[in-house]
């Protein structure tokens, strides 16, 4: 992660603390989708955070935030996930974990089990190519959208969501 990239997320975090940093990611990653991505949905509410798709390519990542070395990982996103794979979506878990050396670790879900995950075991499930997609792209997406979201927080970025046709359905 950049300097630049990391100093505003810690600017968010020390604003806005662990829930709603985590939400403002979340609703971050989406914008970040739809750079590439046609159909994107964020769900701020209820299900798996967020579905891109594009043709054939479609996934499903439950997000998560952490300033440790672990995630809990729960029933409900696995079940989350279940449901999103039965539309044919790729299921993903997005992990942000807050500190100088971290970024983006998007790893292919399918086999984890609901419980406390380390990072670093997350490893072998990692999918790169859309780590290197990602990584730019949230840091330029946290550019254009930080003064904003710190001004705003997830009310401003439901606005900047909306503007660019992200779906959020409402339950």
């Amino acid at each position: 992660m950049q300097r630049a990239t990391y100093d505003r997320m810690l600017q968010l975090y020390s604003c806005y603390g662990a829930r709603e940093f985590g939400k403002l990611c979340q609703k971050l990653l989406a914008i970040t989708y739809r750079v590439r991505f046609r159909h994107v949905v964020e769900r701020g509410v209820q299900g798996v955070d967020v579905d891109a798709a594009d043709g054939q390519e479609k996934y499903s990542t439950e997000v998560k935030t952490t300033v440790d070395d672990a995630i809990i990982f729960g029933d409900k996103d696995v079940a989350g996930l279940a449901a999103r794979r039965a539309d044919g979506y790729v299921p993903l878990l997005g992990v942000l974990r807050l500190s100088p050396l971290s970024d983006w670790l998007i790893g292919d879900a399918e086999h984890l089990a609901a419980g406390r995950l380390e990072l670093e075991n997350l490893r072998p499930y990692r999918r790169r190519d859309l780590e290197d997609f990602i990584r730019p792209q949230f840091a330029a997406v946290l550019e254009e959208h930080f003064d904003v979201t710190i001004s705003g927080a997830q009310g401003a970025l439901d606005n900047v969501l909306r503007r660019l046709g992200i779906e959020q359905p409402e339950s």
